[in-house]
């Protein structure tokens, strides 16, 4: 018998073949209803049908093989062209699909398919090819009932016998077809496992279930011809012939469907080929294998950053240079396994665009417009996870595009244009991102009308409307409940669809653009990475602690000075390329930054970012550089942190925080922040002075009060006191283990990259060697109190600070 474990397997099996069943009849039978007489295509869709129908059947799944069973019994009539393909026939169709996928879902979910209701939509392929349906007959029940039936004469009831018994011989000789039927046609290979019981038993089912059918329809005739017995003898006889004769057409038809298949011969060789060298693998697998990937890309990251010490600390030595070349190495060959993982996870964008011939069509029906939907770079291939996300956003882009975007016929025509509309679904990489646009050639965006509704809803101001750029306009679209439709339909005009497809595109770290010409057409341009797992970043400091900005939000990084910041509504903007960018200091939004004084006023670093329609320029202390880095969730004890997205580690092993820019721009909005209050004073600057130790004894450095009793002196065991306390001169332990990075991060301050810095040494010889190529700027011996004069006299010359090699 069949294990538990392999009707497990045959299930999952089956959900999976009978959704790629599904996806692929919402494009074919859109394409056939442009080209009803496409025998290939009519083919394609009834053998689809009749996979289904087989495979719900073996399952026991009754009702969704009962409504795949009249499917192809109207595809039949299609294919002998006894029916012509009209609107009203593909709706019946397409709304039966649309049933056998709520039919799947459920059998996804574990649920039973028993309760849901599929009498509707058997009436409805009933009528298309002109035959009587259940509810057709309890009608007709039902107004008969309403007559009084006379008593049957003995002639009758002797008559009725005579139809039963030709009933039943006609029965028989129909098992008997069916039997070989049955016996002829090929076992799939997934019921190869089963016994002989149980493919009798399968047998068997199947025939009760025609057999069950056939009673049901003779009923139906019997019920309708009454009162005329004799006539319904004959009537009854020649049913079953027909039926009989049915039954051997439609074994032709298969048979003739075969030879069809034979020549097609070379065609299927090959895609059997091709299915032989193909698995299916469950997507947890993948997923572990990009962890463990990233976790690679951690580890090269580190042994990059050691192998750059070695070299830097052993010139021409022969054991860097090699750990330098196996470095570079596996550095490659990272990246090429990473590429390669990420590659397994790749589906193409043609999974989603392919259902959108069907949404098309269905709207262009209720809103009596006709379009034409191209589609280019349906090949193009994205992470799965992000391909089931952008789904429900184009289905409202698509929606917008038909009903606000692309006129009606006459319209259309009035001003010159073809009747029938074009929307345009294009896809294609760029880099690291995935570029998907969506383009009409309607009637365009009203900016005026755009501007004055926001107004009316209290959205915006006239003062602001004035000072907004063509770009901000069209992003009005995107607030919610913002609408421009004059009466709310079932398809647009509650100003929620443009929200989600913002919603959507936000959590992807999407960025979204329109350009719109009045007459000529809109186009939409979403900009999306090509995955989340591992991702390229801006790395930035802010306050002395390192963050990773998503590159797939950088637009652009600039250099201003404070002069260059102006000032809207208590708020610090800067004027970029016509554009009003709003400014905020990072360290204010993340509140790491009270009253701490790191900016240069001459030299201020903006990292201009996007988050789905918005732009905002973060003001950062420094940037580091771009480093490709692994997004690791914070875990369950610290949860959702504000404007954090995750951790990576960092090469030295440091952990740095990914930053969520959707959550940064949202709280910029609320935030009213002054960029001036974080830049140094000059005065102030010039009067101050940092002594930096670790040692719990700082009298040995008391002489430094003595001897530069000028400067306000603060002593501290770390550089954040620079923060608070910028100064133009820093006395620095050389004797701390971390003397040289110390140097580096003063030196990353803006406010300190121009400040003093004397190392104290207990080893002048020494530490004159070990900090010559550091930015460190003179040295002071412990032990004689040597240089101080010579320091003294530069710092009143004010000289500027020396570059490397300074001491």
């Amino acid at each position: 018998m069949t294990s538990f474990n392999e009707m497990d397997e045959i299930l999952r099996d089956f959900v999976v073949e009978t959704e790629e069943l599904l996806e692929g009849l919402d494009e074919d039978l859109v394409a056939l209803e442009k080209s009803p007489t496409d025998a290939d295509l009519l083919n394609k869709v009834f053998r689809a049908f009749h996979t289904i129908k087989g495979s719900s059947s073996f399952l026991g799944f009754e009702k969704m093989t009962e409504l795949t069973h009249k499917l192809e019994d109207l595809l039949n009539s299609l294919r002998r062209f006894e029916l012509e393909l009209t609107p009203s026939i593909m709706d019946a169709i397409l709304m039966s699909v649309d049933k056998l996928k709520a039919m799947l879902e459920a059998i996804k979910q574990n649920q039973s398919i028993d309760d849901i209701d599929i009498e509707q939509e058997i009436h409805k392929l009933l009528k298309a090819q002109n035959k009587p349906s259940q509810i057709d007959t309890i009608q007709k029940d039902s107004e008969e009932k309403l007559i009084e039936e006379p008593s049957q004469p003995q002639e009758s009831k002797e008559l009725q016998e005579q139809v039963q018994e030709s009933v039943i011989e006609s029965e028989n000789d129909i098992i008997k077809l069916q039997i070989e039927e049955i016996q002829e046609e090929p076992v799939p290979a997934k019921k190869t496992n089963l016994t002989d019981e149980e493919l009798n038993a399968e047998i068997q089912k199947l025939l009760e279930q025609r057999i069950k059918e056939d009673k049901e329809r003779r009923k139906a005739k019997q019920q309708n011809n009454k009162t005329q017995e004799t006539k319904d003898t004959q009537t009854s006889k020649q049913s079953e012939r027909i039926d009989t004769q049915t039954l051997t057409q439609s074994k032709v038809e298969e048979v003739e469907s075969q030879k069809i298949m034979s020549n097609k011969e070379p065609q299927d060789k090959s895609k059997q080929d091709l299915d032989k060298q193909t698995i299916r693998v469950d997507v947890k697998k993948l997923d572990d294998l990009m962890d463990l990937a990233g976790e690679l890309v951690l580890a090269k990251n580190r042994l990059v950053r050691l192998a750059n010490i070695v070299s830097e600390q052993n010139e021409n030595d022969d054991i860097a240079d090699s750990l330098s070349n196996i470095s570079s190495q596996i550095t490659l060959v990272t990246t090429d396994l990473q590429m390669a993982i990420m590659k397994t996870r790749m589906v193409e964008i043609g999974k989603v665009f392919n259902k959108f011939p069907r949404v098309v069509r269905d709207i262009c029906r209720d809103l009596n417009k006709e379009v034409n939907l191209v589609i280019e770079g349906a090949e193009t291939e994205l992470d799965k996870s992000i391909v089931e996300e952008i789904n429900e956003p184009f289905v409202h882009l698509i929606r917008n595009a038909i009903d606000h975007g692309i006129e009606s016929p006459s319209e259309r025509i009035q001003k010159g244009k073809n009747k029938i509309g074009t929307l345009k679904l294009s896809a294609s990489q760029e880099g690291n991102h995935i570029v998907i646009s969506v383009e009409d050639d309607g009637r365009g965006m009203d900016k005026e009308k755009i501007k004055q509704k926001a107004i009316e809803n209290g959205i915006i101001t006239e003062q602001e409307a004035s000072l907004m750029s063509e770009n901000d306009i069209f992003n009005l679209v995107f607030l919610p409940g913002f609408s421009t439709a004059n009466q709310v339909s079932s398809i647009s005009g509650r100003g929620v669809g443009m929200d989600v497809v913002k919603t959507n595109i936000e959590k992807l770290n999407g960025i979204i653009t329109i350009k719109s010409q009045p007459n000529i057409g809109t186009k939409i341009i979403i900009k999306i990475p090509l995955t989340l797992a591992i991702i390229q970043s801006l790395l930035v400091k802010v306050a002395g602690s390192l963050f990773a900005i998503p590159l797939a939000n950088v637009i652009e990084t600039v250099r201003i000075a404070l002069s260059d910041i102006e000032h809207v509504q208590n708020k610090d903007v800067l004027r970029l390329r016509g554009s009003i960018v709003p400014l905020v200091y990072l360290g204010d939004i993340l509140r790491i930054s009270q009253g701490k004084k790191t900016l240069n006023k001459d030299e201020i670093y903006v990292v201009i970012v996007s988050s789905a329609e918005k732009q905002l320029g973060l003001v950062v202390d420094a940037l580091v550089n771009q480093e490709e880095v692994v997004i690791k969730p914070l875990g369950n004890y610290l949860g959702k942190v504000k404007s954090i997205a995750g951790a990576t580690i960092m090469g030295d092993g440091s952990v740095a925080l990914i930053l969520d820019v959707v959550s940064i721009v949202k709280q910029a909005s609320k935030l009213s922040v002054n960029i001036a209050s974080h830049t140094a004073d000059q005065k102030e600057f010039l009067q101050n002075a940092l002594v930096i130790s670790n040692k719990a004894n700082l009298e040995e450095f008391m002489f430094i009060k003595e001897n530069f009793a000028e400067y306000n002196i603060l002593f501290s065991d770390n550089i954040a006191s620079l923060y608070s306390h910028p100064s133009s001169i820093v006395f620095l332990d050389l004797s701390m283990p971390n003397a040289i990075d110390l140097i580096n991060d003063i030196r990353e301050l803006p406010a300190t990259k121009k400040s003093y810095i004397v190392g104290l040494s207990e080893d002048l010889q020494s530490d004159k060697s070990r900090f010559e190529d550091t930015s460190l700027n003179a040295l002071i011996g412990l032990n004689q109190k040597s240089n101080i004069e010579n320091i003294k006299k530069l710092l009143n010359k004010k000289i500027n600070p020396a570059k490397k090699g300074g001491v």
